[in-house]
């Protein structure tokens, strides 16, 4: 039963096979270097130093492979026999391919295992992968000692980001070989027998290893962070590691697609993978928006070379930004400065905590604010009850009280928490400007249930409150009233800058309207912080900025039916965590934030001093020094440095938790959590976790502009080659004009020369033997007869 590629090719090497046919010109200059060089000095190196295997040669051996050929419907390639200590096989060729194996691998393989082997590398044909296999080998890998290396244009297009791309493909394509091998064999054991042996593992337990390749593979995808590290493990690598190509082959062969490929009832995908795309896009339209905001920038294959270059030359400079150049050496330095922070949390932080002295140290800082606030604005006595009943008289909100009668589910112990405006938030500060200017108060209950009550209001306190907004939409019309008279007048666009001065000028009365409601929010907000009048200093204060924010983010649709807004209620109630209980907590976030904060800062430094003395290395004085190189910001390697020490912090934090946790808890669950907790450093964690999402953006933000990149390098070629196109159109024209002059010539030398003979005139023989002689580029021994007399008399041979 044969089987087509299409059908058993690996998912993403289908991706990213179609992703670089995109590109057909930079595929075609390299196949073309592969095939009028590699491919000629292969062939040269195997039939001069290899034994090819035939009918006659190995005949063992060689029966395998014809019916593999059948199976996979690609023509029977040369196969070659090398002496080598390792047990390898590979594929090369890209219009003649032929495959190799070692010694060794003949030695050490049974019939069964090489015939799986041979169905590796026949998969490798099928699914045309030698081509992006020499990519990977030549402009990657072997850019510095290939031809190509000397190609300035492919040094350019080859970034570090590109190579990732390719060797990842290069990853996927074993996959799909994988796939091919099993296929002929029918089942997957035989492969993964073959992948053992060949890794040096003959004499283990099959089954227990495929159980250990199917742990890795829950382990990896277990977190988020898991996968970046893997992925930072295998990015230069081009084959899969063992267990994962295990593990592939063995969940594959599960698959419904497997059986029905074996039984000859699927249909393959139509994918044009068997067949490169070679096609030309006449226009290819990429838009993209400068990173200062400026408007897109359409550039397409018509364009001028201008356009492209610039375009070209921004992406380039933004590729610099999230390219990333490291070494191991970075790697290590991150995980020192993540450890040190470590140290540093576990000794000189440990756990987290606050006692009654610590509370009443809050509460007595809240009233104190209280009364300070309070004595600014000219408000308040000696007492605290005093200021608090001037600021609330003074900074009356009309939302206060609407909310009892009203069936919402709100009560006076909770109303600070569902009313909106109550929270210290930017959503608080907007449901308070929604209250001053739509009259409309927004609560939410403990049920995460929205609720919007119209606040009644006079109508002289409408008035009051639309008239700024009226006149600043009247003296925002004039002003765009003369920018048109102003451009219709002198033809000239006004600056956007102006623009945005004039209007910020004509918005100033609903700005200061908007300031004026910010200022009676924040106002409202201290007369709260510490109860009411009635309660000055012990009742229930506003809820704190995380509460508040916490249940903000528990109203939303996708979490209001989870409990979380009566779990968070429930903290504000009952237990009583209100403003001045976060101000505790604060306290203890910022000593977490010590070992946090330095191993920011020591990152910054290693990576200062190690790229510093790098360029000290390679160069005699200070003033050849790339000072940019050394700057700890706004690159790739600090990014990912950040991210490393970050995660390296946190790790050795939960160790240090953990740690302490049981030696206090002595086997007790219920205190282990609690130290646990204590001592854990959420500040660190939030850190890696923003780094590791940083890190993340950065990878899509660099397939992004390499994406741009290769498009414009594609428009580009077309003009190169369009050049090339004329030139040499001109070029054969100019040849072909010459050699009609030089035949010209030609004859009417030899004309010259045949009328002479004729004629006996010795003139016309010498004038043909000139214009002959000068034709062939020579200077003529001989000009007329006195000259040809004087050759003759002397030594100096005729020439003719």
């Amino acid at each position: 039963m044969p089987f087509a590629a299409e059908s058993y090719i690996h998912e993403m090497d289908r991706k990213a096979f179609t992703a670089l046919n995109m590109f057909p010109r930079f595929v075609k200059l390299v196949e073309a270097y592969q095939v009028n060089y590699d491919e000629k000095a292969a062939r040269i190196q195997l039939l001069s130093s290899a034994v090819r295997i035939n009918e006659n040669q190995m005949k063992e051996i060689y029966s395998l492979l014809p019916p593999i050929c059948e199976k996979l419907r690609i023509q029977v390639p040369e196969l070659y026999y090398i002496r080598d200590r390792e047990m390898n096989a590979g594929t090369t060729g890209t219009t003649n391919p032929c495959i190799y194996v070692t010694s060794n691998l003949v030695q050490h393989l049974s019939s069964e295992q090489i015939a799986s082997v041979l169905a590796h590398e026949c998969g490798h044909i099928a699914c045309k992968h030698y081509l992006y296999h020499s990519i990977v080998l030549n402009v990657i890998r072997k850019l510095n000692d290939s031809p190509l290396g000397y190609m300035g244009a492919v040094r350019r297009f080859v970034t570090p980001g590109l190579v990732n791309a390719f060797l990842f493909w290069d990853r996927c394509s074993e996959l799909s070989a994988d796939r091919a091998a099993i296929l002929c064999d029918g089942k997957p054991e035989t492969m993964v027998d073959a992948l053992l042996r060949i890794h040096g593992y003959g004499n283990i337990n099959r089954d227990e290893f495929i159980k250990q390749a199917v742990d890795l593979h829950r382990f990896v995808n277990d977190t988020k962070g898991n996968q970046v590290i893997r992925q930072m493990m295998i990015s230069g690598e081009s084959h899969p590691r063992l267990a994962t190509r295990v593990y592939e082959c063995c969940e594959w062969s599960k698959t419904d697609c497997f059986k029905r490929i074996l039984n000859g009832t699927d249909k393959p995908l139509v994918s044009g993978h068997s067949d490169l795309v070679r096609e030309e896009i006449v226009v290819g339209q990429v838009t993209y928006k400068a990173e200062s905001g400026e408007a897109p920038v359409g550039i397409d294959r018509r364009s001028s070379e201008v356009q492209i270059d610039a375009a070209l030359s921004e992406v380039n400079g933004r590729l610099e930004r999230y390219a990333f150049d490291g070494h191991k050496a970075d790697y290590a330095l991150g995980m020192i400065s993540g450890l040190y922070a470590g140290v540093i949390d576990s000794i000189f932080v440990g756990a987290a905590s606050f006692d009654g002295l610590d509370l009443a140290l809050s509460h007595h800082q809240v009233d104190h604010f209280i009364q300070e606030y309070a004595k600014s604005r000219g408000l308040g006595g000696d007492r605290l009850k005093e200021c608090i009943g001037d600021l609330e008289r003074a900074f009356r909100v009309l939302q206060d009280n609407v909310w009892k009668g009203a069936g919402i589910g709100v009560s006076p112990k909770n109303h600070h928490l569902a009313d909106l405006a109550h929270h210290p938030t930017p959503v608080g500060l907007l449901s308070s400007v929604m209250v001053q200017f739509l009259r409309i108060g927004t609560f939410v209950n403990k049920e995460g249930e929205w609720h919007f009550i119209l606040v009644k209001a006079d109508a002289k306190e409408i008035v009051e409150t639309l008239t700024p907004a009226v006149i600043t939409g009247i003296l925002n019309w004039l002003v765009t009233l003369g920018e048109k008279e102003d451009q219709e007048g002198t033809g000239e666009v006004i600056p956007k800058a102006l623009r945005g001065i004039a209007h910020f000028a004509a918005s100033t009365p609903m700005l200061l309207e908007i300031a004026k409601c910010a200022d009676n929010w924040f106002g409202h907000l201290v007369s709260d912080m510490a109860g009411s009048k009635n309660t000055a200093g012990g009742g229930m204060g506003i809820p704190g900025i995380f509460v508040s924010f916490l249940y903000e983010l528990a109203s939303l649709p996708v979490l209001k039916d989870s409990g979380l807004p009566a779990f968070v209620n429930d903290l504000y109630e009952n237990q009583k965590i209100d403003l001045r209980h976060e101000l505790c907590l604060y306290k203890e976030l910022g000593k977490q934030s010590i070992p946090v904060i330095f191993n920011e800062i020591f990152t910054r430094v290693l990576f200062f001093v190690n790229r510093l003395g790098a360029q000290m290395a390679g160069h005699k004085s200070w003033k050849d020094v790339d000072w940019k190189s050394t700057i700890p910001f706004g690159n790739r390697v600090i990014d990912r440095m950040l991210m490393i020490s970050g995660m390296t912090f946190t790790l050795a934090d939960t160790a240090d938790a953990a740690v302490h946790a049981a030696i206090e808890s002595c086997g007790n669950w219920v205190l282990f959590s609690g130290v646990f907790v204590s001592r854990f450093n959420y500040v660190g964690a939030g850190r890696a976790a923003v780094a590791i999402v940083k890190e993340v953006s950065n990878e899509k933000k660099e397939a992004q502009l390499l994406h741009e990149k290769l498009i414009l390098t594609d428009a580009k070629t077309v003009g190169v080659i369009e050049r090339f196109s004329a030139y040499r159109a001109a070029l054969e024209e100019r040849v072909s004009n010459y050699l009609a002059e030089d035949m010209q010539a030609f004859l009417t030398g030899f004309d010259y020369m045949k009328q002479g003979m004729e004629s006996g005139n010795s003139d016309l023989v010498i004038k043909g033997n000139v214009v002959i002689q000068r034709v062939l580029g020579r200077k003529p021994q001989f000009t007329n007869r006195e000259e040809f007399d004087d050759l003759m008399e002397s030594d100096e041979a005729l020439i003719l």
